[in-house]
């Protein structure tokens, strides 16, 4: 359980403890397309060759879009390949999206300070947004009512589990690294988290982690 007296923030990833991901059925597709490495290069955790370039915003989507074409002498469309990127994103349980919406409506610390509720993923700047639409700015929503802020790995520059993207996070959040805990599925960022001295969480796969929150949740 976590410690909230002094806590300012709460940062969650994104894939793996928010969404639920299926990174076979991307890899299967991709393969399929002709992107026959794609089960070495496409991971839950770090990426590698242009997928990773695509996810420390080093390339663009269009770029991306022709890059792959071009290395692997393809010729799909852009919807195609981002409907093979979209199979990575199974779905968002109810219950963390309830759980998600109520931490952002309102938790406190001891002395009386708003939690803030952050976003701290490594992503791409194809499949977020697609996220974003799918499953927050649906039905009148929005994800302004679910997050105080994205810190997107594309748009940052830089990727977990660097010290940089977290040291990021803290200066521009103005906190001090024990006044954040974050909640990941990935060993090593989890590793430099605790390191910096954040109060951390490792998510298992599917878990429901509601019960960390019982003591700030009224």
């Amino acid at each position: 359980m976590f410690d909230f007296k002094n806590v300012k923030a709460i940062i969650f990833d994104f894939g793996g403890v928010i969404i639920n991901l299926n990174r076979q059925a991307s890899v299967d597709k991709l393969i399929e397309l002709g992107v026959k490495d794609a089960d070495s290069m496409l991971d839950n955790y770090v990426q590698s060759g242009l997928f990773a370039q695509l996810e420390a915003g080093e390339i663009n989507a269009d770029q991306f879009h022709n890059l792959l074409r071009e290395k692997y002498q393809l010729s799909l469309t852009d919807e195609v390949i981002d409907d093979a990127f979209y199979r990575f994103l199974l779905d968002i349980p109810d219950y963390k999206m309830k759980l998600i919406h109520k931490l952002h409506d309102g938790v406190y610390n001891a002395k009386g300070e708003r939690i803030r509720i952050l976003v701290l993923s490594n992503t791409n700047e194809i499949q977020f947004p697609y996220c974003m639409r799918k499953f927050f700015n649906v039905g009148g929503d929005s994800v302004d009512n679910y997050f105080d802020k994205l810190y997107l790995s594309y748009e940052m520059k830089m990727t977990k589990p660097s010290d940089e993207i977290f040291l990021k996070l803290l200066s521009e959040e103005g906190i001090k690294p024990e006044e954040a805990v974050f909640l990941d599925d990935g060993p090593a960022n989890i590793e430099t988290a605790k390191r910096l001295g954040m109060q951390v969480y490792h998510v298992a796969p599917n878990e429901d982690y509601s019960r960390l929150f019982v003591d700030i949740i009224k």
